[in-house]
């Protein structure tokens, strides 16, 4: 077994295929795939499915992709520049995960950062496959094997059109039978709406559905309605137009990273420390 049949088997599960992994290894697909069976006869065992519209992790696979994560990170640190892996929700991403990133990459020059962005639901899963070292999350949440770290609260508000003139406090109940914006169902942030408002006894209607923040801006601003932003993204919006109003009582979101409960690299414990002062 060598470094090069992990890294390639890693690219299969990240590519989500053998022809795509080839592409972007630009190696050549048969290389490859000669190199995973050779990876898959010295761990005796096979780790993939081959399915129609690529490839499964099979039980063995499923087992070995965490140790073989772990394993290369541990060769790039010896024989690279130090890395972190942060996996982030785009909120988060943008704050304070872009701030974290920049200030750490100033206090430990030729440290690399590598700043990615997944859904809420994806990012524990990722920590515990050691794809990402720290995620950056809302909280708290049921993470089992995950140790969380508490960094600081969101507060969301409401952005309407432009042009509109909601009342200065926006209370809940004033809500029922309106249409609203949202975004991803599942995501921490509506799953805190939502729960406040069945709490208020409130329905609302959400007329469109937006994956990412950035296009939720851009319908408020249209005139497609209003919707709920966190504190740290409403004054891009705001500065852009949008009339945005806080909620009476405020809805609050707290946010931290999550790390696996064993040992972190020098890296990432120094990363952690840093967020905690910053």
């Amino acid at each position: 077994m060598d470094t090069r049949q992990i890294r390639y088997f890693l690219a299969v599960v990240d590519h989500g295929g053998f022809g795509r992994a080839a592409t972007a290894l630009d190696v050549a697909q048969p290389t490859l795939s000669q190199s995973v069976k050779s990876l898959e006869r010295d761990l005796g065992a096979g780790l993939f499915h081959r399915a129609a519209h690529g490839v499964v992790l099979t039980a063995a696979g499923r087992a070995f992709l965490a140790p073989a994560r772990q394993l290369m990170r541990g060769v790039a640190l010896v024989v690279e520049r130090d890395t972190v892996d942060v996996v982030a929700p785009a909120p988060l991403g943008a704050h304070p995960g872009a701030k974290l990133a920049g200030s750490f990459a100033r206090e430990r020059p030729g440290v690399h950062v590598n700043l990615d962005l997944a859904g809420d639901d994806e990012i524990p899963q990722r920590v515990r496959d050691g794809a990402s070292e720290i995620g950056l999350v809302y909280l708290p949440a049921a993470r089992p094997g995950l140790t969380e770290v508490e960094l600081g609260v969101h507060e969301l508000v409401l952005a309407y059109p432009p042009k509109t003139t909601p009342p200065p406090r926006i209370q809940l109940k004033t809500l029922n039978g309106a249409t609203l914006l949202g975004v991803t169902e599942g995501s921490a942030p509506r799953l805190v709406v939502e729960a406040a408002l069945r709490a208020a006894g409130v329905r609302t209607r959400v007329a469109i559905e937006a994956g990412r923040r950035d296009l939720l801006v851009e319908l408020v601003l249209a005139g497609a309605g209003p919707a709920f932003f966190t504190d740290a993204a409403a004054p891009a919006a705001a500065a852009r137009g949008a009339v945005v109003r806080r909620l009476d009582p405020p809805l609050r979101l707290p946010y931290g990273l999550v790390h696996r409960t064993a040992e972190l690299s020098t890296v990432a414990a120094a990363f952690v420390e840093h967020a905690l002062r910053s």
